[in-house]
């Protein structure tokens, strides 16, 4: 039998690909704009961007569109330098809960 099949079957595999991702939503999100709370989050896939594990997007009332990624330090660090390219970004980290450390 394939490592896959191991795993479960095609529903139940992808409702766990499903359950980590959600379990890395972020509570909220602080505005790289105005510092204010953003709580309608949402998934972007991942397919194809090795290193990541779950990326979100909020749009604050301001108008900001701030981001949060999860993953390898490097791949999160080379999503977030390809999305400043030819833009301007804020930059900022924050743990799960949305409470903001330090702008990059």
């Amino acid at each position: 039998m394939g490592q896959a099949k191991q795993r479960g079957t095609t529903a139940q595999r992808a409702a766990q690909a499903q359950a980590k991702i959600e379990a890395t939503r972020p509570e909220k999100l602080v505005c790289n704009g105005c510092n204010a709370d953003v709580t309608a989050i949402h998934p972007v896939s991942t397919r194809g961007l090795r290193g990541i594990d779950a990326i979100w997007v909020g749009q604050c009332d301001c108008g900001q569109t701030t981001f949060a990624a999860t993953g390898e330090p490097k791949a999160v660090e080379a999503f977030f330098f390809a999305l400043s390219e030819n833009t301007e970004l804020t930059l900022g980290r924050q743990t799960k809960e949305g409470e903001e450390h330090k702008t990059v």
